[in-house]
C-alpha cells in the first residue's frame, strides 16, 4: 500500500487521536453492514431456492458487475449515519464513490487500485493498493472452507428497500471471530443489508440500503490481471523469510502475506496478514523508538493490540474481537540472526 506523506505508521496512528486516518488507510471503509426487518424464520427454503454456496457466488458476481446507486444507513456504536453509494462498471473498470450525507463531510472514492479519502477536516489522502478492495468488501467468501469455524446457513427471507431478499448467515463458532448476515436481493443477489455479528448473533455494525436504483451495464466484465486484486480470503497459505515468529496464533488463522516496506526515515516496516478465510488481521512490526500502542483499543468492531518486543513496536489490527489481536501479538518473538553465529 503506497500513500501520501500524510500517512502515519500503524503504531503512531493508534497512539494518537487521528483514528479516522487509520480507518481510511487500512481499507476498513467497506463498513460491514443497519437495522430494519429481522428475517422471517423458515424451516425450509422457499420454493426453488438456491444452495447457499451458489447464492454467495452470485453475490460476488453482482458486486463485480452491476451498476447501481443508493442511499444507505450505517449503524455502529449507537450512531446512525446516512450515506450515498455509487457503483459503476465502465469498460471493465470499477468505480465507486461513498459520500456521508449526515455529520461531517467525508467521502471515499475508488477506481482500480486507488482509493481517495476525504476526512472530516477536508484533508484528502490518496491510497494505492493492489487491486483496490470494493467498498462492500464481500469478495472471496467460500462456504465450503468455513465449516470448522463458522456455521453457514439460510435464515429465511426479509424485505429491504422495498425488495424481497434471502437471508444468509455466516455464524462464528467461537469468540475469536465475527460473522455476517447478508440480505441478498432475490432478483440480483446484491447485498441490500449486512450485519456484522458476534457469537450470539448480535449485530455489532449494520449497513442497509433504504433506496436503490439499478442502471444498465455495458456487459464488460472487470479485467483484473493475474495476481492482482486476489481476495485475501482465497490467498494461499505462505511462509516468510522474516526472523519474526508468531507462536500459537489465534486458532484457525494462517499467514497469507508478508511484505517489507521502506519508511521515509530509512527504517523497515514489516506487514504480516493472517486470515481464517473470512476474518483477517494484520500485524505491523516497526522500529520501537517511537511511542506506540501498548494494550488494546478499538474503533467500533475494529480492534488493535500493541506491545514492545525486542526493541520493536508490534501492532495487530483487524475487524476481529479484542481477544484475537491480543493473542496475535502475545506469541510474537524475534528469532536469532543466523549471520551472527
Amino acid at each position: 500500500m503506497r500513500h501520501s506523506s500524510a500517512m502515519k505508521s500503524p503504531a503512531s496512528v493508534w497512539a494518537t487521536p487521528g483514528l479516522g486516518v487509520a480507518l481510511c488507510l487500512l481499507g476498513l471503509i467497506q463498513l460491514s453492514l443497519v437495522w430494519g426487518g429481522e428475517p422471517e424464520q423458515s424451516s425450509a427454503p422457499r420454493g426453488g431456492a438456491e444452495p447457499v454456496g451458489a447464492l454467495l457466488e452470485r453475490m460476488s458476481e453482482a458486486l463485480r458487475s452491476l451498476n447501481y446507486e443508493g442511499t444507505l444507513v450505517y449503524l455502529h456504536e449507537n450512531r446512525l449515519e446516512t450515506l450515498n453509494l455509487l457503483h459503476r462498471v465502465e469498460q471493465g473498470r470499477v468505480q465507486e464513490r461513498l459520500v456521508a450525507l449526515s455529520g461531517p463531510v467525508r467521502a471515499v472514492a475508488r477506481e482500480r487500485d486507488r482509493v481517495m479519502c476525504v476526512l472530516p477536516d477536508g484533508h484528502p489522502i490518496l491510497v494505492e493498493r493492489g487491486g483496490g478492495r470494493q467498498i462492500l468488501g464481500t469478495e472471496g467468501i467460500d462456504p465450503s472452507v468455513l465449516g470448522e469455524h463458522y456455521r453457514v446457513e439460510m435464515l429465511g427471507v426479509a424485505r429491504i428497500a422495498g425488495r424481497d431478499s434471502d437471508v444468509v448467515g455466516i455464524i462464528p463458532r467461537d469468540r475469536l471471530r465475527y460473522g455476517y448476515r447478508f440480505y441478498l436481493d432475490q432478483e440480483t443477489a446484491l447485498p441490500l443489508k449486512s450485519d456484522l455479528i458476534d457469537l450470539n448473533e448480535e449485530p455489532l455494525e449494520q449497513l442497509m440500503f433504504t433506496s436503490i436504483r439499478f442502471q444498465p451495464s455495458d456487459g464488460v466484465v472487470p479485467d483484473v490481471p493475474d495476481g492482482v486484486g486476489r481476495p485475501v480470503r482465497s490467498a494461499p497459505v505462505t511462509e516468510s523469510s522474516s526472523r519474526w515468529r508468531f507462536e500459537k496464533p489465534p486458532v484457525g488463522f494462517r499467514l497469507v502475506m508478508h511484505q517489507e516496506r521502506q519508511q521515509p526515515d530509512g527504517s523497515v516496516l514489516e506487514h504480516f496478514l493472517f486470515t481464517d478465510r473470512l476474518s483477517a488481521y494484520s500485524i505491523y512490526v516497526e522500529d520501537g523508538e517511537q511511542d506506540g500502542l501498548n494494550g488494546v483499543t478499538n474503533i467500533g468492531a475494529v480492534h488493535a493490540a500493541g506491545r514492545k518486543v525486542d526493541g520493536h513496536q508490534m501492532t495487530a489490527i483487524g475487524e476481529v474481537p479484542a481477544a484475537t489481536v491480543e493473542a496475535a501479538v502475545a506469541g510474537a518473538r524475534l528469532a536469532p540472526d543466523p549471520s551472527s553465529d
